[in-house]
């Protein structure tokens, strides 16, 4: 038996990659190990200007323009992510409302203090964030309302002036408050980016709501583009076991499948499973939903008399199993779906570990990377182009440290649809870029 070394880091507060299910977490809040208590004030608020820097050019001068009355609108060349554009000239000086559930009152339940400690690990990445933001050419006035978790105290945050006239809104987290909030936001057209709860639709048309996480239906949408694109003519099995990976995406796939007439067959997982009743002569790609080390463990056993013709996809929990035989995988062909970039590090997430470390003394948690990357991808995207951003980043690609933002504008909302695959190639876990 062959192993190779365990290619995750491990996470402060985040042991086990169950803890990437964001939306179930924020809910049962069950999975978060507690940190030291740190009171965070209400209502602080953080400015941010740029670095004067003389390799940064300089800000100039131009005159804001306003839509409303205005028949023609001024242009400039703006460079963002290494493209040029053609951007109408707008303001440079922006206010962002962050509203999440920091728990800041004295007397709290013990989930509102697991809750509370991870929006301190969402609230660190977003204050290793600021020197990034620095370099931009934008100031920032950005400020922190505490929800408490409570929708009657989220209607009266709503109804505060420095709200109704923020320029970008971050947060909220409870499905029911981010309806009332985006609500909120259509009328007053104010974008709102919704950092962990995914709703697959709103009640009706919303352009100014952007769900940054990918949720299930958006993830089986991009590994199917995968799959007519790399494995055209090939066979399409998705083996279920009814728990939680696959009552997600494997739902979701299954459902994808049947929305876009894509031809595949579906068994339910048993050790006992007769892979020769399912497998035939042509190529097959395999989709496990199992997260169980020894079920894999046993469908391995079982599909190496035909790894010539087989491609085995999973979950990213996979990646954590030691004491595996890498060999039997990569005769497999094996690949994990995942939308969490930093657990293969890349240049970007090892430059915040590595300030991480220099400033909480720790390893940052999954959180930690949302709070950076959310926070940096709001002030970039204002920065460049100001509230006319939806119009420049829908279909483009944007690299962060653990994640992408690839929106896709649908029916109701901005929804992310980022998946991430890796490979297994000479006994190491590789990105593959479809």
């Amino acid at each position: 038996m062959i192993s190779v070394q365990n290619h995750l880091r491990p996470l402060s507060g985040n042991r086990q990659l169950y803890s990437l299910i964001i939306p179930f977490m924020l809910i049962s809040c069950g999975a978060f190990k507690k940190t030291q208590p740190v009171i965070w004030p209400e209502d602080d608020i953080i400015v941010v200007t740029p670095t004067k820097d003389k390799d940064l050019p300089e800000k100039e001068d131009k005159p804001k323009v306003e839509e409303k009355n205005k028949e023609a609108l001024v242009y400039s060349m703006v460079t963002f992510k290494g493209e040029e554009y053609k951007v109408p000239v707008h303001k440079k000086d922006f206010e962002i409302a962050v509203l999440l559930p920091f728990h800041t009152d004295s007397v709290n339940s013990s989930i509102d203090k697991r809750r509370s400690d991870v929006m301190l690990e969402y609230l660190q990445g977003m204050k290793l964030a600021v020197s990034e933001i620095e370099k931009l050419q934008s100031s920032f006035k950005i400020r922190y309302f505490d929800t408490d978790n409570d929708t009657n105290k989220l209607k009266t945050l709503l109804k505060k002036s420095v709200i109704e006239n923020a320029d970008l809104i971050i947060g909220p987290t409870d499905e029911d408050q981010v309806i009332i909030a985006a609500y909120f936001a259509k009328k007053r057209e104010i974008p709102l980016l919704s950092p962990m709860t995914t709703l697959n639709k709103l009640w009706s048309d919303n352009p100014y709501v952007f769900f940054l996480n990918p949720s299930d239906q958006m993830q089986a949408m991009e590994f199917l583009r995968y799959f007519k694109e790399n494995h055209k003519d090939e066979k399409l099995l998705i083996v279920r076991d009814g728990k939680y990976f696959d009552k997600t995406f494997g739902k979701a796939l299954v459902d994808e499948c049947i929305a876009q007439k894509i031809e595949f067959e579906k068994v339910a997982y048993s050790k006992y499973l007769k892979w020769e009743n399912h497998l035939g002569a042509e190529k097959t790609v395999i989709v496990h939903t199992t997260q169980s080390k020894t079920n894999l463990t046993f469908s391995v056993s079982g599909l190496l008399a035909k790894s010539d013709k087989i491609t085995l996809i999973g979950s990213d929990k996979w990646m954590e199993f030691s004491n595996i035989d890498y060999g039997q995988l990569e005769r497999l062909s094996v690949t994990y779906l995942s939308t969490s970039k930093a657990q293969v590090p890349n240049e970007l997430s090892t430059g915040l570990i590595r300030n991480y470390r220099g400033m909480y003394k720790g390893v940052p948690s999954w959180h930690t990377y949302m709070g950076y990357d959310q926070l940096l991808f709001a002030c970039e995207t204002l920065d460049a182009f100001g509230k006319y951003f939806p119009i420049f980043i829908e279909g483009k690609a944007l690299n962060y440290s653990n994640s992408n933002m690839e929106f896709k504008k649908t029916s109701s909302c901005f929804q992310n649809k980022y998946l991430q695959l890796y490979q297994l190639r000479d006994r190491e876990i590789i990105p593959f870029y479809k």
